[in-house]
């Protein structure tokens, strides 16, 4: 799609054209007209433009689309141009990855074939590039990049097969390039290992392999982030984190501190004392919940892992350790940072409606969990945090290449900083807004 469909540029684009039935604007009276789509994606459409579409941007329509068995869609619009109309659709509206394909196969024979053809275009590329930059011209770009820092990640069977499949594993190294990261003077590098999250979960050798080759093939990096569990795999191995490792854990406690500010002064929360962080018993969590006392008289820290309901009170307040779902009702504002975010799912019927979730869990809420909490009147926003001089090329899934995961922060903050700044919070707090890191609540990036 255009750069102008910003708003769901974030979904997978298919560029499949079908006619579509507009009922549009929404004035009681309006007419119903034919329009052909220019893409459909799961959160927007783009729509030719004809004479007598006379749509203004911000205005609703109601969308009959081939496939979806006479279902209409609400859509908002959101970019008018001279040939083309964006649309976006909101909350529940979106379509699911079904739904789309149920599109598809409702379309001409040559709109289906250039979808597969745009798909596998897209597929091989990427694979082609992991493999091009990880083997023919690994050499020339760590020379050139020189990284002062990386961020070490994992992925899933779904993540690894966009990238590689098991025949170019053989011929890959042990640790992968997958991206160039810029912030302001400093340069780094996305780099991930071939096991998969679940191998390193269940086998400390695996992270000891990853973590030691992180080092050999990268000896002059000031810092290495590690990604969300991984810190906790590096303990289980018995593997201290120490320098150059970074566990993160410090600008993840900074971003949720700041988001929690940002919640508590929206209008309709305003009046909320308490805020409830799921998944609250954790490395993190703990620490978390401490330090939104500086925010809230009261936090719940939920958890299945407490095995008796305990109230500890220190200076700025009380927090509750609990496992009782109940004790979800006592707030309607939450962080999420369980080890996965469709765990949520079933915690969704024990919260208040017009409860707002606020997720950094990974991976994150999906699409299909953040539709059934909507339908129970719960939304969930994305946690961020985002500074004006980073950039991450290409993006990482469901995330946006201007956006900052919280476990990257701690180590861009010390390439500018004492040591010292990761071992006080209210140290570490300044000196991340000093640098000018700040705290972002956005829909989330759904890929």
């Amino acid at each position: 799609m255009l750069r102008s469909y910003g708003e769901y540029r974030r979904y997978e684009r298919t560029g499949i054209r079908v006619p579509i039935a507009v009922n549009a604007p929404q004035t009681g009276s309006a007419p119903v007209f034919s329009a052909q789509t220019t893409d459909i994606s799961e959160g927007g459409l783009g729509l030719k433009r004809t004479a007598e579409m006379t749509i203004r941007p911000g205005s609703t329509i109601d969308l009959e689309i081939d496939g979806l068995q006479g279902r209409r869609v609400q859509a908002k619009v959101v970019h008018v141009g001279a040939e083309h109309i964006g649309l976006r659709l909101p909350g529940a509206e979106k379509l699911t990855t079904g739904d789309i394909e149920k599109i598809i196969s409702r379309a001409p024979p040559w709109e289906q074939f250039k979808v597969k053809m745009r798909r596998s275009l897209w597929r091989t590329s990427r694979r082609a590039g992991m493999l091009t930059l990880n083997t023919v011209l690994r050499p020339a770009v760590k020379a050139a990049v020189r990284p002062d820092f990386l961020f070490a990640v994992y992925g899933n069977a779904k993540d690894v097969s966009t990238y590689y499949t098991p025949a170019m594993a053989a011929v890959l190294p042990e640790i992968l390039i997958g991206g160039y990261i810029r912030n302001q003077n400093h340069r780094g590098m996305l780099v991930a290992s071939h096991f998969l999250e679940s191998e390193l979960s269940e086998d400390s050798d695996k992270v000891t392999a990853y973590l030691k080759r992180l080092r050999e093939d990268f000896p002059k990096v000031k810092n290495i982030a590690l990604v969300g569990r991984l810190p906790n795999f590096a303990m289980k191995a018995g593997i201290p984190i120490e320098a150059p490792f970074v566990d993160g854990s410090m600008g993840t406690r900074y971003m949720i501190w700041d988001i929690a500010k940002q919640m508590i002064e929206m209008p309709e929360y305003q009046q909320e004392n308490t805020i409830t962080v799921l998944g609250g018993a954790g490395r993190i969590g703990n620490l978390v919940c401490e330090d939104l006392l500086r925010v809230f008289p009261e936090v719940v820290a939920f958890d299945p892992r407490y095995e008796v309901d305990e109230e500890v009170r220190f200076e700025k307040g009380l927090v509750l350790r609990t496992s009782n779902r109940a004790a979800l009702g006592r707030s309607k504002l939450f962080i999420g940072l369980t080890h996965h975010g469709d765990v949520i799912r079933e915690l969704g019927s024990f919260m208040e409606p017009g409860s707002l979730i606020a997720d950094d869990t990974h991976p994150c809420i999906s699409l299909e969990v953040r539709q059934e909490l909507a339908d129970k009147g719960i939304r969930t926003l994305k946690i961020i945090l985002s500074h004006e001089a980073f950039r991450m090329w290409p993006r990482m899934p469901a995330w946006n290449n201007r956006d900052i995961p919280g476990c990257l922060v701690e180590a861009l903050v010390l390439l500018d900083a004492e040591p010292e700044a990761a071992k006080d919070f209210n140290r570490f707090m300044f000196t991340a807004r000093k640098i000018g890191f700040r705290g972002r609540i956005i829909p989330p990036p759904d890929d």
